[in-house]
C-alpha cells in the first residue's frame, strides 16, 4: 500500500492523454500514476513499464464490472467514436481497488499544471470534489432517481454540481462514502429505470452519494482545480500536440491548477503515436514497435 498517488483508467484511443497526464504530473509534484487497463495494446503497455512511476493493472476482478457490461452493451453510443459504456460506471470500483492510502482520481484526458500537492493537503480535512463547469445545467440526476434510491436526509437535489473527473479519497476515513459511491452504479447494473435515472454515468452516482451523507461542502468552489478546456482562452498554436505542451499551458494559463479536455475532441490528431518519452529517458518508437507485434504474435 503506497501512501499517495494518481488514478486512472485507459485505453488504447486515449494512450497519448495518459502520457500527457503522467508527464504533467511528474514535472510538477511527482507521485506514482496508477493506470487500469480498460483496452491498452501489448505495445503500449510495454512502453507505459518503461516509465518511472507508472503502473498499469489489470482491471480488479469484481463481478460488478461484468454486470455493468452486459447491462450497456446495448446502450446507445456516445458522439465520441468508438466510446464506450461501461467504463464511465466504473470509477468507484477503481477507487476501492487502488493500493493507496491517498489518492487522487484524475481522468486520462486531464493535464496537471500546477497545484497537485495543494491538493493532497486537501485530503486532511476531508474528501476532495471539483465543480462542473462545462455543462452545469445537465448535471443533477433525474428526480425519480430519489424515488428509486431514496435519501434519508433534507438535500437539494440540484446540489452540488460537480464533475467526477477530479475527485480526492482517503482510504478507511472515506468508506462509507466510496460505499455509498458504489450503491447507485450497482443497482444500474442491475435495473434500467436507476441506470436511466442517472446523470452522466458514475458521476451522477458520486453526486447521490455526496447528498446522501451530505458532503456538498467538500466541493471546491473554483473551477480552476478541474477547468473544461472550452472555458480556457489560449492561442491555437498553444494546443499544438508535443512535448511541449505542458509549459506552453502553464505560460498562458497562470491561474489554472487542472485543464480537463472533457466535452470536446481530444487535442492529440486521430492515431497519434509518441516518437520519444515525454520523461527525458531513451527514444522510443512505438510505430514500428506496432508494426513487428502485428506481424508476431504475443
Amino acid at each position: 500500500m503506497m501512501e499517495r498517488g494518481v488514478v486512472t483508467l485507459c485505453d488504447s484511443k486515449y494512450y497519448p492523454g495518459l502520457l500527457q497526464l503522467h508527464a504533467s504530473i511528474q514535472t510538477s509534484d511527482p507521485c506514482c500514476v496508477i493506470c487500469y487497463d480498460g483496452g491498452l495494446t501489448p505495445v503500449q503497455r510495454r512502453d507505459a513499464d518503461r516509465r518511472e512511476n507508472l503502473q498499469v493493472l489489470d482491471l480488479p476482478d469484481d463481478p460488478l464490472i461484468a454486470e455493468l457490461i452486459a447491462a450497456t452493451r446495448d446502450a446507445i453510443p456516445l458522439a465520441k467514436p468508438n466510446k464506450r459504456i461501461w467504463p464511465l460506471w466504473i470509477c468507484p470500483l477503481l477507487i476501492r481497488a487502488a493500493p493507496l492510502r491517498n489518492l487522487f482520481w484524475l481522468d486520462c484526458d486531464v493535464v496537471v499544471l500546477r497545484g497537485l500537492g495543494e491538493l493532497f493537503a486537501m485530503l486532511n480535512d476531508g474528501p476532495v470534489f471539483t465543480p462542473e463547469n462545462k455543462a452545469p445545467e445537465l448535471t443533477p440526476n433525474r428526480p425519480s432517481l430519489y424515488r428509486l434510491l431514496p435519501i434519508q436526509r433534507q438535500f437539494d437535489p440540484n446540489v452540488p454540481v460537480i464533475n467526477g473527473g477530479v475527485s480526492g479519497w482517503r482510504r478507511g476515513r472515506d468508506d462509507a462514502l466510496l460505499e455509498a459511491y458504489i450503491l447507485p452504479v450497482a443497482a444500474a447494473a442491475r435495473d434500467r429505470s436507476v441506470r436511466d435515472a442517472i446523470s452522466w454515468h458514475d458521476q451522477g452516482a458520486l453526486i447521490w452519494a455526496i447528498q446522501s451523507l451530505g458532503l456538498e461542502d467538500r466541493v471546491l468552489p473554483s473551477p480552476t482545480w478541474n477547468l473544461c478546456a472550452d472555458n480556457a482562452t489560449v492561442a491555437a498554436e498553444t494546443l499544438t500536440w508535443d512535448d511541449g505542451l505542458v509549459e506552453r499551458l502553464r505560460a498562458a494559463l497562470p491561474e489554472v491548477r487542472i485543464l480537463h479536455w472533457n466535452g470536446r475532441k481530444t487535442p492529440w490528431p486521430d492515431g497519434w503515436e509518441p516518437s520519444s518519452s515525454t520523461n527525458g529517458t531513451e527514444t522510443v518508437r512505438l510505430a514500428g514497435e506496432a508494426k513487428r507485434a502485428a506481424r508476431t504474435p504475443e
